[in-house]
């Protein structure tokens, strides 16, 4: 086994309280003991009864990758790095996938930028947005009734707007993440109208990235970030990264 790939467990401490303990535990004890098909199922029932936990999805890409199923296993990954962006373990097993699917990120932003807004989770920048802005607004409230000293205040308030303007930039340039899917079947035919029977112009990899586009009749129209091919996928064979809710 390559070194540089962890295949330790998130074990229940990390998991959040409303998640079902003795279900976690099973799942973990089945992936210790090598039934990784078990483990997956298992992982999977607990994300459709609980939702998504980064532990989970963790563990559950571990399990598909020990089963040799990249495009689930860089799917579960990608859903944990969504919710815990900052996980080394994490980020060194999406990578290990990704070379042995022979597949890259295909981010459209510049790296260094992507670099910088991917550092915290959707859900921090909207803390770390909604926190500056109620700084701003408690010092216009409190300024109000006493007297603030002026260079602190001045402080405050432009650390508090760079906080915002950050945010909401960071915000801005990750909204495609929306509209991002995995593809996850062994073999993906593009076609060039949303039919069985339409002729196929290219195929996809397990676990390539692609933005996800207009539907119809169980197809979707998908485009790859990197200016790849783009026409219509059957929806049984990629997955949302961030599932939409029906």
């Amino acid at each position: 086994m390559n070194r540089n790939f962890r295949f330790s467990l998130l074990f229940l401490a990390l998991a959040t309280a409303s998640l079902s303990a003795g279900d976690f535990a099973e799942a973990n004890q089945r992936f210790q003991a090598g039934d990784f098909a078990g483990a997956a199922s298992a992982y999977e029932q607990i994300l459709t009864v609980e939702g998504p936990r980064a532990s989970v999805c963790y563990n559950l890409g571990n399990s598909y990758f020990r089963l040799g199923k990249f495009g689930p296993a860089i799917l579960a990954y990608e859903r944990a790095r969504i919710l815990t962006p900052r996980d080394p373990d994490l980020m060194t097993n999406l990578a290990r996938a990704r070379k042995d699917a022979a597949v890259t990120d295909e981010s459209q932003l510049d790296p260094r930028i992507n670099a910088v807004v991917s550092e915290l989770s959707p859900d921090e920048w909207s803390w770390l947005l909604a926190s500056a802005a109620l700084t701003i607004g408690a010092l216009t409230m409190v300024g109000g009734i006493i007297r603030l000293p002026l260079h602190w205040t001045r402080r405050a308030v432009g650390l508090s707007l760079f906080c915002i303007a950050l945010s909401a930039s960071a915000l801005y340039l990750r909204r495609a993440e929306s509209t991002r899917g995995v593809v996850i079947s062994e073999t993906t035919a593009i076609r060039i109208s949303p039919f069985e029977q339409a002729e196929s112009i290219s195929t996809l990899r397990p676990g390539q990235i692609i933005q996800i586009g207009a539907q119809q009749s169980g197809f979707h129209y998908v485009e790859s970030p990197s200016s790849g091919p783009h026409g219509w996928v059957a929806d049984r064979d990629f997955s949302a990264v961030i599932p939409h809710q029906p």
